[in-house]
């Protein structure tokens, strides 16, 4: 991927030719993207849906999943700018790495720059505004990305690249919770090849006041399964559940109380599937949280129909585990003859993907279930 270039000089960067750059161009979307609280799938939409008519997208893509598309681009772009005083003012423009602007005090974009300026200040010790030099860095590295965006674009329309940030599941409503998890521990359940339900427990650490928590269900090989979120320990279902756009329903667990930054909170619930096709063979769990110590993924699959192997996957690393590996890899896990298997994750980082991938053994007979 091509890189955004300069010089390191400690001279303040302005935009080429100064001014402001045309109403309507993706330059001006940028700047306006940024404000406040900073870029996410649903800004993107209601406030620069103009650089939306630029990627050539393949048919049958919903708008949220076209946004999330092109908002990973950006942030690819964002963290490959080379300057490093550009790219820093970049970042925290778009709040990344999101848990270094965790709270209302980076609501802000002049707040997030003043962070990121505090980090840097050993290297600048003199009597310049932080914020004024900041806002010049992003000012040029604005419209560089302007223009690295629109080739980068040119490039996936060419190619037809976009296949690569498609959402292969629902789309998921952009949160802002200042929560981070440090720990969750799901159990998915199998009768014959049908996923019938996922328990989960989850240890969390709020950074700032936060009441509930937005649960999605789906099932992997039936978008429109009637899944049911039952509360089950130190939360209640706060209202009916929501469809979304792609398949699938979430639903508002609220906290037993508000939580203030630095609180410690467990709560759990389930999810009931209610399809009767058999499952795709895959377990895929996206890390919502700005972070997560630790990650245990667990399958209780039916004695009477066990998987030929099983694998772990982390996006990432491994194209979603699409591939069997030899049956020597690291990867591959032990099945217990009682149809038990888990995998831990650590450290695993907002927006990564992590799972297991199984093989039905197509010779075998099926003695039960769907």
């Amino acid at each position: 991927m091509a890189k955004l270039t300069s010089g390191e000089g400690n001279e303040v960067p302005r935009r080429p030719g100064g001014g402001e750059p045309p109403a309507g161009s993706p330059e001006a979307a940028l700047r306006k993207m940024v404000r406040g609280p900073g870029p996410n799938a649903l800004r993107l939409l209601q406030d620069s849906p103009e650089l939306l008519d630029l990627p050539h997208f393949p048919t049958g893509w919903e708008v949220e999943g076209k946004a999330a598309a092109l908002l990973d681009v950006l942030h690819e772009l964002v963290n490959a700018i080379d300057n490093p005083r550009w790219r820093a003012a970049a970042q925290a423009a778009f709040r990344l790495p999101q848990d270094r602007y965790v709270g209302r005090q980076f609501d802000s974009v002049a707040g997030r720059w003043r962070h990121a300026a505090q980090a840097e200040e050993p290297v600048y010790s003199g009597s310049d505004d932080p914020l004024e030099r900041y806002r010049g860095y992003w000012l040029t590295a604005a419209h560089h990305l302007a223009k690295r965006l629109g080739e980068r674009m040119m490039e996936l329309n060419r190619t037809g690249g976009w296949d690569k940030y498609r959402k292969t599941e629902p789309h998921i409503p952009a949160t802002t919770f200042p929560i981070s998890f440090d720990r969750t521990d799901v159990l998915y359940r199998f009768r014959g090849r049908r996923g019938i339900q996922s328990i989960s427990y989850r240890w969390l650490t709020a950074h700032d006041e936060v009441d509930h928590y937005e649960a999605v269900g789906w099932y992997y090989n039936e978008p429109d399964a009637p899944v049911q979120i039952e509360p089950l320990a130190n939360c209640a279902l706060d209202g009916p559940l929501t469809d979304l756009p792609q398949g699938g329903r979430s639903g508002r667990l609220r906290f037993s109380r508000r939580l203030r930054a630095g609180d410690k909170y467990f709560f759990a619930y389930s999810i009931h599937f209610g399809s009767e096709r058999p499952c795709r063979p895959t377990i895929l769990y996206e890390v919502r949280g700005l972070s997560m110590r630790a990650l245990t993924v667990r399958a209780q699959f039916d004695p009477v129909d066990l998987p030929s192997m099983c694998w772990f996957f982390d996006l990432g690393v491994q194209v979603e585990g699409a591939r069997p590996p030899e049956g020597s890899a690291p990867e591959v896990l032990e099945i217990a003859p009682n149809g038990f298997v888990d995998h831990e994750f650590l450290s695993c980082e907002q927006g990564r993907k992590y799972g297991l991938r199984w093989s039905w053994d197509e010779e075998r007979s099926l003695k039960g279930g769907k």
